[in-house]
Order: C-alpha cells, then sequence, then structure tokens
C-alpha cells in the first residue's frame, strides 16, 4: 500500500478539512482528493462521509485511523534506523533509574550494550520515582526507567518492561514459617530498613500497609538500597527493596511480601517526554534492557 495515500488519509482526518489538509501535504485540493479516493478504492470502503463542505470520518475510517498512524510511525522508525545506519550513528541518551536498577543490572547491561554501540554514550542518573518524573518533565532526561504509575499520558510515552517484585531481605533466622512469602502483619513486627519516601516503593507499601490495619514503621531509612541490604546482613534487619528476582542476594533469603493473598509488586516502565521523540538507538536500548530483564522478571 502506498504509504502517501496513508499520509493523505492521515492528515486529513486529524484536520478535518480537504483544504488545510492539502496545504499542509504541500499539494492541490484536486490531488488530494484524488489520493484519498485511490484508498477508498484500493480498500473496498469508505473513509469519509461528506456533506457539502463538511467532511467527517465514517465508520470505517474512524476504525482504520490508529492502524494507519501505526503504520505511519513503524515507517519513520525504519527510515531513521536505515539512515542512521548510513551515517554512523553517534548520540547521547542521558537515562534515569532508581539505585537498585542501577545497583544490580545496569552494570551487566551497559557494557554488552557499549560493546554493540560504541558511539552511543549512556550516562546514568540515580533518582526516585516522583524526582525521575520531574526530571522528565524539566527536559532534564531523555529517559527513564521508572515505576509505570508516573508514566501521565498527557505528557509521556511509555514502553513496559515487566512487573518488579517488593520483596523482605534478611538472614535465615528471622522469618521460620512459610518461606518464600511473609504477610504485612508478620512483616510490620520486624525491625524494618525502608527506602525513603523519594521512592515509589515506600509509598506503596504504606499504601498496602494502611489498606490491611498495619503500620510499618522503620527503624533505619535510606536512599541506596544497597545500604539496607549490607544493614540487614549485619543486623538482622528486614532490608524491604525492589526485587527482579536477578540472582541471589549474598547471605540474604528474599521473601515475597503478601497483600491480599498476593505478591507485592509494580509494573516499571521506560517513560519518555511525548513531545521529545526518542531517537532509534533510543527505542533499541529499551528493547536490549527488555530483553535482558525480561526473563527474570
Amino acid at each position: 500500500m502506498d504509504e502517501r495515500l496513508l499520509k493523505s488519509f492521515v492528515t486529513t482526518a486529524q484536520l478535518g478539512s480537504v483544504t488545510s489538509a492539502a496545504e499542509r501535504l504541500n499539494l492541490t485540493q484536486p490531488a488530494l482528493s484524488r489520493q484519498i479516493q485511490r484508498l477508498e478504492q484500493e480498500l473496498g470502503l469508505p473513509l469519509f462521509q461528506r456533506s457539502g463542505r463538511n467532511l467527517r470520518l465514517s465508520v470505517h475510517g474512524d476504525r482504520l485511523l490508529v492502524d494507519a498512524q501505526a503504520v505511519l510511525a513503524a515507517s519513520k522508525r525504519l527510515h531513521d534506523a536505515v539512515a542512521e545506519m548510513r551515517e554512523g550513528e553517534c548520540g547521547l541518551l542521558r537515562v534515569g533509574a532508581c539505585s537498585q536498577v542501577i545497583e544490580r543490572h545496569m552494570s551487566e547491561v551497559l557494557p554488552a550494550w557499549k560493546r554493540d554501540n560504541p558511539n552511543i554514550d549512556i550516562r546514568l542518573e540515580e533518582g526516585g520515582g516522583a524526582e525521575l518524573a520531574r526530571r522528565l518533565d524539566d527536559n532534564e532526561l531523555h529517559l527513564a526507567i521508572n515505576a509505570r504509575h508516573f508514566a501521565r499520558p498527557d505528557r509521556f510515552s511509555r514502553i513496559d518492561i515487566g512487573a518488579m517484585r517488593v520483596r523482605a531481605f534478611c538472614i535465615p533466622s528471622v522469618f521460620t514459617a512459610e518461606p518464600g512469602a511473609v504477610t504485612l502483619a508478620q512483616l510490620c513486627r520486624q525491625p524494618l530498613l525502608l527506602l525513603n519516601r523519594w521512592h515509589f516503593t515506600r509509598e506503596l507499601l504504606e499504601t498496602a500497609c494502611q489498606a490491611e490495619g498495619c503500620l510499618a514503621q522503620p527503624t533505619l531509612e535510606s536512599g541506596s538500597p544497597h545500604t539496607l541490604l549490607a544493614i540487614a546482613r549485619s543486623s538482622g534487619g528486614v532490608a524491604v527493596v525492589p526485587h527482579l528476582g536477578t540472582g541471589p542476594v549474598e547471605g540474604l533469603l528474599a521473601h515475597d511480601i503478601l497483600h491480599r493473598g498476593r505478591p507485592l509488586d509494580f509494573e516499571i516502565s521506560a517513560i519518555w517526554p511525548s513531545a521529545m521523540p526518542l531517537p532509534g538507538y533510543g527505542r533499541r536500548f529499551i528493547a536490549y534492557l527488555r530483553e535482558c530483564l525480561l526473563p527474570a522478571s
């Protein structure tokens, strides 16, 4: 199918006027009308309903508009990728993520990515959920690996990566019943080592506790999951941190935290400002990250 015909259809549908669409596409009105008629003939369906000067989408046109937009977007990504390959791409991608993702996963992901993409510089910046959302809004980051909760549809685009569980890490002697999972009531009876309120995990835990009538009272707060895990290993407290389940944590057992019978978790996504589309290498980085993390999530 001729891409020009799809572009004529989408532009006319978005502007609601053949005159305006012809100006946008730098075509004469008769030429644009002929392109739309040709597309309708190829599809065997009417795409618009015409009444005098009024033009609106038909039922068929309304259903096909989203698909046509997706085809054009995919075509643009393909052309951009080819252009980057021909020109020898280079670029910078500023990526924000929580410390747990950086400490446990990026150290493995980035060296392999760099070997295959030597001219793309990835600069990692650490932050919590609300802070990362603010920095995206202020155009300080190109991309954030963040809780999907912060991907406001009016501001951001996203690609979902997977579920990250909130787990309790402790030495083996802390929990003796039901190995592998603890209830919120059991958890709150222990000395808790919690992330500070910059982290979405803290908000999620406290909301779940409130729903079940529990109180998550921290013995210690920190902005670093690594610090909490180290203290749990030495003091016997329970560190509550997000975890993708990629490998053991030395000296500690990981327990799912049950909220109403289900493990406490949240979706993480790659999020970027809709007004600043990612370059092709940005989308490839997301795809590479998903490939590395999803098998273990």
